[in-house]
């Protein structure tokens, strides 16, 4: 028995580190590699190639990640890109090509999602409420940190919908709770736009289905829980909508040297960045043509100071570094988990619609699949989980 357990905690040690280790340590996507590697090896010891063979012939968005994969090495050769992203996109594919997807029962999904929702929210709180950190200086990424616990706050909530157990439906309902509270904590405004989005979608698509039945009961324990998170949360939300509402005044006055101010210009900018490189786009040559654009004085000296790392939409930012290509991948990416939802069980396509809501939304303000803590989560999640056709044991322990 405890061979067995042994055997299984290594195959899910990825899972296992995305659910703690990640949300934790501030180059926890490097370790990951490691983790990955493990449970690659451990995969072969114990069921050989037939994993790799029937994901091969099965999995729609493995052949994707193939293919941008292969792409995303062309670029870095051709003119550079972030050994970062692509050591996460490649490990991840590794990782979805060969991963037994029988693994991850529907009490594995819920330990993960309960320790992780725990995890951020003891990590964002003690950054924020107990050491008042600025968000700048948090051990890790506080936006990308901030897409986690979103992404962990739908999964729990998908859980807590689907489940017909009372026991499940409480836990995953508190995982859902401490996460979101969690995520406020983080400030992140982009992220909150797209989280509401997922939230509206899994309501719209709960409401539509009529499965489950709700009770009076629940529905007042629910309500409650929910107001008192809110009337807690009250001052965090405030002071960021009240930043919100100055920035948009500074915007319409002519003052673009804001946070969403440079934003905007880095929006702007990139039509000139491009130009005559529309199809593969800039790479890392990006900073050099903002140079150029400089000295003709065709930007600004506060977006020049700044030499953005990436644009702060996922979409702009893929098009200037790796072209037209780059651009229609990402939302290939972004579609094609939602294709095979029809075969799935009710949990694959909540969690399936969630995720891809939550990461095309939040992709409008950032980019999430640029920092290799939420490129495991996506890419994990809907890629060995909800890419599993018929996939009957996430619905029976």
């Amino acid at each position: 028995m405890f061979k067995k357990y042994l055997i299984n905690g290594l195959i899910l040690l990825p899972f296992i580190w995305l659910s703690s280790g990640m949300l934790i340590l501030r180059n926890g996507d490097k370790t990951m590699v490691a983790m990955i590697i493990i449970s690659l090896i451990t995969t072969l010891l114990v069921y050989g190639f037939t994993t790799l063979k029937n994901n091969l012939s099965t999995n729609k968005i493995l052949w994707l990640l193939f293919i941008i994969c292969g792409y995303f090495l062309f670029s870095y050769y051709y003119h550079g890109l972030s050994s970062r992203e692509i050591r996460a996109f490649i490990t991840a594919t590794l990782f979805v090509a060969i991963f037994p997807s029988s693994q991850l029962t529907k009490k594995v999904i819920i330990t993960l999602t309960v320790i992780s929702a725990v995890i951020s929210f003891c990590f964002a709180y003690y950054c924020m409420i107990y050491m008042h950190w600025d968000r700048s200086i948090w051990p890790i990424n506080a936006i990308p940190y901030g897409t986690l616990i979103a992404g962990i706050s739908v999964i729990a909530l998908s859980l807590c919908l689907t489940s017909t157990n009372n026991k499940e439906k409480t836990i995953t309902f508190l995982a859902f709770i401490l996460s979101s509270y969690a995520l406020i904590i983080t400030e992140s405004r982009g992220v909150w736009l797209g989280y509401l989005f997922a939230l509206a979608v899994i309501f719209i698509t709960f409401m539509s289905t009529k499965k489950i039945k709700i009770t009076w009961r629940s529905t007042i324990v629910a309500i409650a829980v929910i107001a008192g998170v809110s009337v807690i949360s009250k001052p965090l939300i405030s002071q960021r909508l009240s930043q919100t509402q100055q920035e948009y005044s500074n915007i319409k006055s002519g003052d673009l040297d804001t946070s969403f101010g440079l934003r905007l210009q880095m929006w702007q900018s990139a039509p000139m960045i491009i130009e005559h490189h529309e199809l593969l786009g800039q790479g890392n040559q990006y900073l050099k043509v903002l140079d150029k654009l400089y000295n003709q004085k065709r930007i600004s000296n506060y977006l020049y100071i700044n030499q953005p790392p990436h644009f702060h939409n996922q979409y702009v930012d893929y098009v200037v570094k790796k072209g037209i290509i780059g651009l229609i991948l990402l939302i290939f990416l972004l579609v094609l988990p939602l294709c095979p939802l029809k075969n799935t069980s009710t949990l694959q396509r909540y969690i399936a619609i969630s995720l891809v809501s939550l990461f095309a939304v939040a992709s409008l303000t950032d980019v999430p699949l640029n920092h290799g803590q939420t490129i495991f989560m996506y890419i994990f999640w809907l890629g060995c989980f909800t890419s599993t056709s018929n996939n009957e044991h996430v619905d029976h322990d």
